[in-house]
């Protein structure tokens, strides 16, 4: 079989390979390609004696052109903006990211715009005080009372954070800690509540909080409850005032508001006259003996004036 020369078609061939040349040339070489990538933030160098005390990016949104094929090869997987704060003080420090980021692009590479476009740090010094601890509580059930100082142990903790903050600072308060349904002396953990996320509490988070809680002394009084006369039998008397009292109790929140008047026996008796035809008679007060917390603070009148009239004189037959 008759084979082909080699060079037939040749000028195809040879237009076919100019145009691939062309074609690659074009494609890894134009300048006017963009691409936008994402790019860590790496802050680092800051003085121990420092602190930042304003968010920041974690990354910064870079618009990049450049020559194709300069662009498909940058691997930025492992690239972050590098910071430097070694030589920070105080005060407020101005980053120009898009100058930043010029340290880890490819020269021949140009960056278009970096978002955002500056990073603004606010530096302060970093220091410890110590403070108080004000423990926040929450509201007791109706009638109860606190009835002692109360006990947080430890008084006082130390706190690190940014100078300017700790300066306005005069305690440290707790998170709010639950009475309701608390009626006696108790104790509970409460979280430290630091008011900036830039502090610290240098050791431990909570403290104990012991607080005595007492059920509320009230005073009550009742007005024209009747004196009832006892023991008198048939007898005739007389009074030199209205048998009528007015008594004051102290006692326990909820027993004096459930104490009423149909629970209180206000009387005299009258077997203390003996054979006297007038005497002063004591007047006295029965009420709910349930409780021993239930005291009778005073009594008005405490003695009434009673007086007997004498049984008419019989008269003897005539004779």
């Amino acid at each position: 079989m008759e084979k082909k020369p080699f060079f037939q078609g040749l000028a195809k061939k040879t237009i076919a390979v100019a145009l691939a040349v062309i074609l690659w040339a074009f494609t890894n070489f134009e300048l006017d390609v963009e691409r936008d990538l994402r790019v860590p933030l790496h802050l680092s160098g800051l003085p121990e004696s420092l602190i930042i005390t304003n968010k920041q990016p974690d990354s910064v949104d870079l618009s990049l052109r450049g020559p194709r094929n300069l662009l498909s090869s940058f691997d930025y997987s492992n690239k972050s903006i590098p910071v430097d704060l070694q030589k920070t003080e105080q005060g407020v420090l101005k980053i120009d990211l898009k100058r930043a980021a010029s340290q880890v692009v490819p020269r021949g590479i140009d960056i278009v715009a970096a978002r955002p476009t500056k990073l603004s740090l606010n530096i302060d010094r970093l220091v410890t005080k110590k403070f108080k601890v004000k423990p926040v509580l929450g509201e007791l059930d109706s009638g109860y009372e606190i009835s002692k100082d109360i006990k947080v142990v430890p008084e006082s903790v130390e706190v690190r954070g940014p100078a300017s903050q700790l300066a306005t600072l005069e305690t440290i308060e707790t998170a709010k800690i639950k009475l309701e349904g608390e009626k006696a002396e108790f104790t509970a953990p409460a979280q430290l509540q630091l008011p900036s996320q830039y502090m610290e509490v240098l050791e431990g988070d909570h403290v104990n909080v012991t607080v005595h809680i007492k059920e509320i002394i009230l005073t009550k009084e009742f007005r024209d409850l009747d004196i009832v006369p006892r023991n008198f039998g048939e007898l005739e008397y007389s009074t030199n005032s209205e048998l009528k009292a007015t008594l004051v109790f102290d006692g326990p929140y909820k027993t004096i508001n459930n104490l009423t008047s149909n629970e209180i026996k206000v009387f005299i008796d009258g077997a203390e006259m003996g054979e006297s035809r007038q005497k002063r008679l004591r007047v006295k007060v029965q009420y709910p003996s349930s409780t021993n917390l239930l005291k009778l603070k005073s009594l008005s009148p405490r003695t009434i004036r009673v007086r007997v009239k004498a049984p008419p004189v019989e008269e003897s037959p005539k004779t």
